[in-house]
C-alpha cells in the first residue's frame, strides 16, 4: 500500500514526499525492484542525473535481469549525452527483451547520434517491423535515409513526418491535398512549416510551378513576408492569420521535393531564387576599420534537438578577431543571454542586432557584406538563396541536406561546408576557417 501511495505522490509531482516513502520502504526491503526504479525515475523527472544513475545502477546490481533497468539507465546516459553508454545500457535491455519496440527507437537516436548510421536504420527498421504505423519512426528513419543521399527513400518516408499526417485534420478542406497531379491554370496553396531556414530552402519550387501554369499563393510566418516579397512567381502572400480565399489544392512547402520527384541531380540549384523587394534598408553601420566585410552567426535555436552538436560559442569565433583587414558583424540574432556582455564589449565587431526586425532587413544586411560565416542556421539558407558567398560550420553528424562529405552542397552552389572531423570538436573547423580568412579576399 505504501508504494502505491508513493507512485500517487510521483505522479501528482510530490517528490519529496514519494522519495521519503520509498526510502521507508528500503529500509525493510533494502533490494526492492519497484522502489529503486521509483526513485530513479523520480531522480530523472528532477533532473538529478547522478542520484538518477546512482539508483538504477543499484537497482541492477541486485536485479541484473531486468530488462527495464537497463531501458532505464541507458535513457539517463542519453540526456547525458554519455552516448556510449548509453548504447550498451540499452542493448542490454534489448538483449533481454527484444520486443520493446521503444527502446529500439531510443537506440537508434543514439545511433544517429554518434553517426553509426546503419545501426540507427537497424533500429528504426525494427521499430517499424514491430509496430508499422509509428509514424514518427518512419520520419526519422527518413532523415537519414536522406542524409546518406536515397532522396527515393528518404521524401517518401518523410511524408509521415507529424506535420503532415496532421494536415487533412488540421487545415480546412484536407480532401484538396495536392498530390503532384497537374495544376496548370489552377491555384495551389503552399503551407511553409518547421523552421525559417527550412521555408527559404523550399520555396525555391515557387518558379518552377509558376513557369507551368500554376497560381501559387503561400502562406508563411511574418518574419518571412517581407522577405518572400522578392521571390519570382509567386501570385499572393499571407501571414498565418490572414484569411484566404478558395483555391484548388495545396501542400506542405517541405513535401515538394517528394511531389516533384527531385534527385540529387534534380535540385533546382539556380542561385539567387530570392530577391530584395523595395523597402527602406535597414543602414549597415560604418566598418571601424578598412577591409573585408564579414557577417557572423555562431548558434541556432536553444530548442533545436540536436543544439548542443549544431551550435558554436561567440568566445569560439573571437579567435578569429585578430586576423587584419577584416570588419566582422554580428547577424546572430537573438544574442544567447550568458553571451550578450561580452559581444556589448568586443571592439572588433559590430552588432547589427538593433538593425533586424525580420528577415528582410537580414537580407539587407547580408547584402552590404562580402562573406557571412555562420553555423546550420536560418542565416546560411538565406545566404545561400540570396547568391551571396557563404561558409557553413556543420557538426560531424550533421542535418540531411548537407550531405556527409564534400565542401559544397547541390542545394547551395555558393555555400561553402567546413565539417567537424570528431563529434563535438570545434578546434579543428576554427582553425580550418581561420587560416582560410588569412588568405580570403573579396
Amino acid at each position: 500500500m505504501e508504494f502505491e501511495t508513493a507512485l500517487g505522490c510521483y505522479e501528482a509531482q510530490e517528490y519529496d514526499r514519494a522519495i521519503a516513502l520509498c526510502e521507508t520502504l528500503l529500509v525493510q526491503q533494502p533490494q526492492r525492484l519497484d522502489v529503486l526504479n521509483l526513485l530513479g525515475g523520480i531522480a530523472f523527472k528532477q533532473e538529478k542525473w547522478s542520484d538518477a544513475i546512482a539508483h538504477y545502477q543499484e537497482l541492477l546490481q541486485h536485479h541484473p535481469h531486468c530488462a527495464t533497468g537497463y531501458a532505464n539507465l541507458g535513457r539517463t546516459w542519453q540526456q547525458l549525452d554519455r552516448l556510449e553508454e548509453s548504447q550498451s545500457a540499452y542493448c542490454q535491455a534489448l538483449a533481454l527483451n527484444p520486443e520493446a519496440s521503444q527502446w529500439w527507437f531510443n537506440l537508434g537516436y543514439v545511433y544517429w547520434d554518434l553517426g553509426e548510421l546503419e545501426g540507427a536504420i537497424a533500429c528504426f527498421e525494427t521499430v517499424l517491423q514491430q509496430v508499422p504505423d509509428w509514424h514518427e519512426a518512419r520520419s526519422t528513419l527518413s532523415l537519414i535515409r536522406l542524409l546518406q543521399g536515397d532522396f527515393q527513400q528518404g521524401f517518401a518516408d518523410y511524408e509521415a513526418r507529424p506535420s503532415r499526417r496532421d494536415l487533412a485534420a488540421s487545415f480546412p478542406q484536407g480532401d484538396l491535398i495536392w498530390q503532384g497531379e497537374p495544376l496548370g491554370g489552377k491555384t495551389l496553396l503552399l503551407l511553409a512549416e518547421q523552421g525559417f531556414g527550412d521555408a527559404i530552402q523550399f520555396v525555391r519550387y515557387v518558379p518552377q510551378l509558376a513557369a507551368e501554369g500554376v497560381r501559387v499563393w503561400l502562406r508563411c510566418r511574418s518574419p518571412l513576408l517581407r522577405l518572400f516579397q522578392g521571390l519570382p512567381g509567386y501570385d499572393r502572400l499571407f501571414a498565418l492569420e490572414d484569411p484566404i480565399p478558395p483555391w484548388d489544392a495545396h501542400a506542405l512547402l517541405m513535401s515538394l521535393p517528394h511531389l516533384r520527384q527531385t534527385t540529387p541531380t534534380t535540385i533546382p540549384t539556380q542561385v539567387p531564387y530570392l530577391y530584395l523587394s523595395p523597402h527602406c534598408r535597414p543602414p549597415l553601420p560604418p566598418p571601424k576599420q578598412p577591409g573585408a566585410k564579414v557577417g557572423l552567426v555562431w548558434s541556432g535555436s536553444p530548442t533545436h534537438r540536436k543544439d548542443g552538436d549544431r551550435s558554436c560559442s561567440f568566445a569560439a569565433f573571437q579567435t578569429w578577431f585578430d586576423l587584419p583587414n577584416i570588419q566582422f558583424y554580428s547577424l546572430q540574432t537573438p544574442v544567447r543571454p550568458e553571451e550578450q556582455a561580452a559581444l556589448a564589449a568586443e571592439e572588433r565587431i559590430i552588432d547589427l542586432a538593433p538593425q533586424i526586425r525580420d528577415f528582410w532587413d537580414t537580407a539587407a544586411l547580408i547584402a552590404e557584406l562580402d562573406l557571412v560565416i555562420s553555423v546550420d542556421t536560418a542565416v546560411i539558407h538565406l545566404a545561400g538563396a540570396l547568391g551571396k558567398a557563404a561558409w557553413v560550420l556543420l557538426a560531424k553528424v550533421p542535418d540531411w541536406r548537407w550531405g556527409l562529405e564534400g565542401d559544397r552542397s547541390p542545394w547551395y552552389p555558393n555555400v561553402r561546408i567546413f565539417r567537424q572531423s570528431q563529434r563535438g570538436e570545434w578546434q579543428d573547423i576554427l582553425l580550418a576557417v581561420r587560416e582560410q580568412l588569412w588568405r580570403w579576399g573579396p
